[in-house]
């Protein structure tokens, strides 16, 4: 009798290891490194998937992959940073080191990011993370 006993317990605390595991598992998932799928785009292939880093919103640098947007997310891949100088048919541009001129803190950038539709410029705020693994489901 005594021993049945100790193996519902033992049960419960296995249920209970195994729920809290899987509830922080979805949490990080959901939260911290989510997965997006990537539609119709010249830059990848269409359906693979990307895991975003949510926490790494800083010192971006050229040729890393961002989500960024709203909804649908999009994905493009970083051209020029801040300060930079471009020439656009003899004609000089210069990428803004900041987002706009009532904003005076030094974190808010603006990035010249090739998407599939061509370039567009992006402020940091717009940005939800670095991606940083690609992988194609077979099915």
């Amino acid at each position: 009798m005594q021993r049945d006993f100790f193996n519902m317990q033992q049960l419960r605390a296995w249920c209970f290891s195994i729920g809290v595991g899987l509830v922080l598992s979805l949490l990080v998932r959901a939260f911290v490194f989510p997965i997006y799928q990537v539609p119709a785009h010249a830059l990848l292939k269409q359906g693979d998937c990307v895991v975003v880093n949510k926490l790494a919103r800083k010192d971006f640098q050229r040729g890393q992959l961002i989500v960024f947007g709203k909804t649908p997310n999009e994905i493009g891949r970083i051209k020029a940073l801040p300060g930079d100088t471009l020439r656009i048919r003899q004609q000089r541009y210069v990428i803004p080191s900041t987002c706009c001129k009532r904003c005076l803190c030094t974190d808010c950038h603006t990035f010249l990011v090739q998407t599939g539709n061509g370039y567009r410029l992006i402020q940091q705020h717009q940005i939800i993370g670095k991606a940083y693994w690609l992988y194609h489901l077979p099915f």
